[in-house]
């Protein structure tokens, strides 16, 4: 059970430091695509695209390292429609289609990651995991 709570600690204290640089760059990758400088946008997602794999065990883990009881039903919510647009990016670069690209990731990816980190950040606050 301990290592389960130092796990879940680690697992916390990285999400919480990673997941707003994770938001800040799709952010900026939203803004090139919007102004028009593809180029730049693609490159940032390429990068990110590591941290969203990374996003999405975190978050498929969560039942797992969550206090009993906790409630994640926003998240089990809003994965299948954040799964299908992270999904649809991959067809939206190939046609590239820019604006749609920039709309799913300011309407549909961003905003669950956001979401996930608040309820992180709640946990983390409510739940303090101490040795």
């Amino acid at each position: 059970m301990e290592d389960n709570k130092t796990l879940s600690a680690e697992i916390f204290e990285t999400a919480m430091e990673y997941l707003p640089v994770l938001i800040n760059g799709l952010e900026q990758a939203s803004g090139y695509l919007q102004r028009d400088e593809p180029a730049k946008g693609f490159q940032i997602l390429g990068e990110a695209s590591d941290g969203l794999m990374w996003f999405s065990q975190v978050v498929q883990g969560l039942p797992v390292i969550l206090p009993q009881g906790e409630n994640t039903t926003d998240i089990r919510d809003n994965w299948q429609p954040y799964s299908a647009a992270l999904e649809s990016t991959l067809a939206l670069i190939e046609k590239n289609d820019t604006t749609a690209l920039a709309n799913t990731l300011e309407n549909e990816i961003i905003p669950f990651i956001r979401m996930v980190y608040g309820k992180i950040g709640n946990l983390q606050t409510a739940n303090p995991y101490t040795m």
